[in-house]
């Protein structure tokens, strides 16, 4: 059986990732209607999911021994650096915790 490193954000990952396509799909008209919802509330949660998505992305790259430069070749738009170091140390902790 394969090992995972950092399972729980490995899940989290996964997890969003399906929500992200899910409203997605939500974004055309007659699917917006039965939610009852307008196109930019829509839009505003596939964003903020795709916001925590790529923060997360980046945390868990790094935890595995990624650089910055390796996970994103090209972006006009830098994360949050503060949020990615704060996901880093939480993740990080529990493993510690976990191997002592």
């Amino acid at each position: 059986m394969k090992h995972i490193k950092y399972p729980e954000l490995k899940m989290r990952l996964k997890q969003l990732a399906k929500e992200i396509r899910e409203w997605k799909d939500n974004r055309k008209q007659d699917k917006r209607i039965k939610l009852g919802m307008r196109q930019w509330e829509v839009q505003s949660e596939i964003y903020s999911r795709a916001n925590e998505f790529r923060h997360k992305h980046i945390a868990y790259c790094m935890l595995r021994g990624r650089k910055y430069e390796e996970i994103e070749l090209s972006c006009n738009n830098p994360p949050d650096f503060d949020e990615v170091d704060r996901i880093r140390g939480q993740y990080e902790q529990k493993t510690l915790r976990v191997s002592a």
